[in-house]
């Protein structure tokens, strides 16, 4: 997780090394909790009390999806959560990327560029977000098949923007799950078979993906950024970039703060 704060034009890592150590005890907070937060929001009640499983569970709510667990947010929620301590200190500008999931706290009119791939698997950066205090923008999330976590999907990379990172990542796994129609060149395993300690128990995820016809990634497209253009008419995030074999599409609401990088 790399983590930057700044009040003004002055960095604190002081602060920065705080905030680092907060996050492990948040770490720990959602361990104890691991089992409740690894069943699909559907079939579980929210954890007690307003902390980071209770955010977790209720990002995972907000997106809607039927198989989606509290845990398909935990990244976006430790982000969040270590921006949050650092944004109490009253910074200016707080940025805490943990592994392409990023919060982002912004004030005194701060702005910042966030750059995002259409294929995680490769290094190079396709397009830049341009994000100012006043668009009220949290959390860049990211997710895709080759990523850290399963998808059931076959989008290369599935970027969301949303007001916190814990939206944004829950977005972001749905909407790139939402990618997937069936066709024999894309092979799917059950979750569990390939990690036992998963919290996908009977759920097939994807392995791997051949050669795709390009009407058939077009479909596959449509039918993602269609569920993202639902999610932002419900406020629940601000957009969505979707890539499937890098082609990047973009839902309307945020094609003005997307711009292509040659």
């Amino acid at each position: 997780m790399i983590i930057e704060a700044f009040q003004g034009p002055r960095p604190r890592p002081d602060l920065c090394v705080d905030a680092a150590k907060f996050s492990i005890k948040i770490l720990g907070e959602i361990a104890a909790r691991k089992d409740q937060l690894s069943e699909p929001v559907v079939n579980s009640l929210p954890p007690s009390g307003d902390g980071v499983p209770f955010k977790m569970w209720e990002g995972a709510r907000q997106v809607g999806a039927r198989d989606l667990t509290p845990m398909a947010t935990v990244a976006g929620a430790v982000a969040d959560a270590t921006a949050d301590f650092l944004h109490a200190f009253e910074m200016s500008k707080t940025i805490v990327n943990n592994g392409g999931d990023i919060a982002i706290r912004l004030a005194g009119g701060e702005s910042v560029n966030v750059g995002i791939r259409s294929d995680i698997n490769r290094p190079e950066i396709t397009h830049r977000i341009s994000i100012s205090e006043d668009l009220g923008i949290g959390g860049v999330c990211t997710s895709g098949l080759g990523g850290r976590s399963f998808t059931r999907g076959i989008a290369s990379a599935t970027t969301i923007l949303a007001r916190s990172a814990v939206l944004a990542d829950a977005a972001a796994t749905a909407v790139a799950n939402a990618t997937f129609i069936d066709h024999p060149n894309i092979v799917r395993r059950l979750a569990d078979k390939l990690d036992p300690q998963t919290d996908l128990k009977g759920v097939e995820v994807t392995c791997s993906v051949g050669d795709l016809e390009e009407e058939f990634v077009e479909a596959c497209l449509y039918k993602a950024l269609a569920y993202a253009e639902t999610l932002a008419d419900k406020g629940t995030i601000f957009g969505a970039v979707v890539s499937i074999k890098g082609q990047p599409r973009i839902t309307k609401g945020i094609k003005s703060i997307i711009s292509l990088i040659s």
